[in-house]
């Protein structure tokens, strides 16, 4: 049976719902996502960082909120700009799932913490990738990794020097673990793929503003996964203007 998977990634949701964040109304945006998403009705949600701007409870509240609405599970991690603590108590409670390793529908979904204090770029660290080793020698089933930072270099100067700076220890992991099949991020504000052996990594554009192009309204991502191992993904922008799409 498919597993049908929403992303959206890059929110920076601010306590004022009407403040804008560099020219952009956050919670204007996120809103006409969540709407969308509503239409959809994805098997699960994922959210891959910088939930909040400034880390406000209000924020994060907002947020629960149309989880809630949605009616579907929800797997939320932290990006630099959030505060861990005060996400892990508004969105610690169903429909938010908090665990690591979760399994669903013959994939298993590991979440990763690529965030370090006060700090952009990204550092998963010994300890981690000693875990996630241990994770995936467990077994073989077919699996997707979800962290805020994107672990390859994305030939976008500024954010390749805010990405996460143990890349390539991180590949040279996941190399040795065939079932990793999809690696999911954020942070870099833009949709890229890229493929190295039997992994493919994908970037989503942000709920909030785009870098690489202003003018792109938000985007988010979906993501149909089956049993065998294979899957198939867009890219969506809201208002719709056009949908890239690809499989596997």
């Amino acid at each position: 049976m498919v597993l049908s998977i929403a992303q959206i990634t890059d929110l920076h949701l601010l306590a004022d719902p009407e403040a804008a964040l560099r020219g952009c109304v956050t919670t204007a945006r996120a809103a006409e996502v969540f709407g969308a998403l509503r239409e959809r009705s994805p098997d699960l949600l994922l959210l891959s960082g910088d939930l909040s701007e400034d880390g406000s409870p209000a924020s994060y509240e907002r947020l629960r909120d149309w989880v809630e609405a949605l009616g579907c599970p929800a797997i939320a991690i932290a990006g630099n700009h959030d505060q861990p603590q005060c996400l892990a108590e508004i969105c610690g409670r169903s429909p938010f799932i908090n665990e690591s390793v979760h399994t669903v529908r013959d994939w298993r979904i590991i979440t990763l913490d690529s965030c370090q204090p006060k700090r952009v770029d990204g550092w998963l660290g010994a300890e981690q990738l000693d875990w996630l080793d241990q994770r995936l020698a467990e077994e073989s089933t077919p699996t997707l990794l979800v962290l805020h930072h994107p672990p390859v270099p994305i030939g976008v100067a500024k954010m390749d020097a805010s990405g996460l700076q143990d890349g390539p220890e991180f590949l040279k992991l996941i190399a040795r673990h065939e079932q990793v099949r999809l690696v999911l991020s954020g942070h870099a504000h833009q949709a890229f793929i890229q493929s190295r052996g039997s992994t493919t990594f994908l970037g989503c554009p942000a709920t909030a503003m785009q870098f690489d192009q202003a003018t792109l309204p938000a985007g988010w991502r979906s993501l149909e996964l089956e049993s065998d191992g294979s899957w198939r993904s867009q890219v969506h922008w809201v208002p719709a203007s056009s949908t890239l799409a690809l499989n596997q």
